[in-house]
């Protein structure tokens, strides 16, 4: 993944694989960006994302592309259970480890 958040090559297939947090972060925060229209800067991972004005139709759409991207399921309310960049980015990380070991 590229300083902006944009996919490279290597992200293409999916999931988390070896995605560290701070890739994840990155992520993410570029994706939430993308559903607040008056964004003045980057998505500060430790601000609350309830802050930036994401309603429950965003945060609903928000939660499609994780699951797309992550190939993991999550539920829309964990954005509210995690309402930051970070904690939720700490959260993925340990629901695809327990979402990958219930499937084995």
């Amino acid at each position: 993944m590229s300083e902006t958040g944009q996919m490279n090559d290597s992200d293409t297939m999916g999931g988390l694989g070896s995605m560290s947090r701070a890739d994840l972060e990155s992520w993410l925060a570029a994706c939430v960006g993308e559903y607040v229209p008056d964004l003045d800067g980057p998505v500060d991972p430790d601000q609350q994302l309830g802050e930036y004005g994401l309603d429950s139709i965003a945060v609903v759409a928000f939660t499609a592309d994780v699951e797309d991207r992550l190939l993991i399921h999550m539920d829309p309310t964990a954005v509210w259970d995690h309402p930051t960049v970070a904690e939720l980015a700490k959260y993925l990380l340990t629901e695809s480890e327990r979402q990958r070991a219930a499937a084995s």
